[in-house]
């Protein structure tokens, strides 16, 4: 007599729609603006609108109107990556385990809900890894699976090449002038998008995050109190990890993991955080596109979610747990994003 199998699932991933990312930085900040796509390849626009154009003056009787300019669009049609995750839960997963804390055996949904957990971290620290791909490299390494990997570069996609610049922190330089220096340049390449700014982070290594901080000219502002005690948008509970301060309204974070981020200790990169635009037509310079998933069929046209995850049974109940997620972190201004060198001579 041949086995039957029931084809249900259950979905998981309303359950996660909140779950909060401890420590990771880049996401917690917001600094991608999420969007959202129902179809696996994506048709993106560089967009030059500016926000600041100005309208003219025209004769109160006239039937003179003045209009806003049409934008500019450079078609790009690129696929969203997908990573998917599948773990297969049976009696050995739960029989020889304990509870956590307790004499008593594990349950089932003991090892499901530490499973889910585990499928979990694994797209948070992947989006992170992205999102720090992308705006401190201009690339998404994750493409080898699609028509334009294994590598895209947003600067030949778009035509912007990553600034450089240099903090002087030795002991008779004045690292106060070189950050307003770096700060000045990046809000003259932004043009019309400085209206869309809501403040600048500088993402450090650790020898630059001392050498700035304990410079002889920044200690008398920690003497006497100038330094900010409160970071742009840092919430101390969900980032722990990260110490941080504020100069010259830029808010410095100190990015130990290097082996993670790629940042050296000597290294940094100063970031621009933007309001997102109230204009369909005007893209935000930092994009994070979240796209449907594809290996469940009927979940593959359900409404789009950042995370995926559903669990389905086998003839002799053994659990079968899936997650999905597809996105593309896009850096669609990479000239934005200025590579700090620490200069301590």
């Amino acid at each position: 007599m041949a086995l039957t199998k029931d084809f249900s699932y259950v979905d998981y991933s309303s359950t996660f729609a909140n779950v909060p990312a401890r420590n990771r930085i880049l996401t917690n900040l917001n600094i991608f603006q999420r969007e959202v796509t129902d179809q696996f390849k994506t048709s993106l626009d560089i967009l030059n609108a500016q926000a600041d154009t100005i309208a003219p003056a025209a004769n109160r009787f006239s039937s003179e109107w003045g209009s806003t300019p049409k934008p500019k669009a450079a078609n790009h049609l690129i696929e969203l990556p997908l990573f998917p995750t599948q773990d297969v839960i049976t009696a050995a997963d739960v029989q020889p385990f304990r509870k956590i804390g307790s004499p008593l055996q594990a349950s089932v949904l003991d090892a499901v809900t530490a499973k889910s957990l585990a499928h979990y971290e694994r797209f948070a620290a992947t989006r992170e890894r992205m999102f720090a791909e992308s705006l401190f490299r201009h690339q998404v390494t994750d493409m080898e699976y699609t028509a334009d990997g294994p590598i895209l570069d947003w600067s030949e996609e778009f035509g912007y090449d990553q600034s450089t610049g240099a903090i002087y922190t030795g002991v008779a330089a004045d690292p106060l002038e070189s950050l307003s220096d770096e700060v000045s340049a990046m809000k003259r390449r932004m043009g019309g998008l400085a209206s869309l700014l809501k403040g600048i982070y500088l993402f450090a290594g650790s020898n630059l995050f001392k050498k700035l901080r304990f410079n002889p000219s920044v200690r008398q502002l920690v003497q006497y109190g100038v330094l900010d005690p409160d970071g742009l948008v840092f919430n101390k509970e969900i980032n722990p990890a990260f110490s941080y301060y504020v100069l010259d309204n830029v808010t410095v974070v100190e990015m130990s993991d290097t082996d993670f981020y790629g940042i050296g200790a000597d290294q940094g990169f100063m970031v621009p955080v933007f309001e997102k635009p109230l204009s369909a037509d005007q893209a935000s310079p930092f994009t994070n596109l979240v796209g449907p998933t594809s290996r469940n069929l009927e979940l593959a046209f359900a409404d789009v979610v950042d995370f995926r995850i559903y669990s389905s049974t086998d003839a002799y109940k053994n659990i079968t747990l899936s997650s999905e997620f597809s996105l593309l972190p896009i850096c669609y201004r990479p000239d934005l994003v200025t590579a700090i060198t620490n200069d301590a001579s």
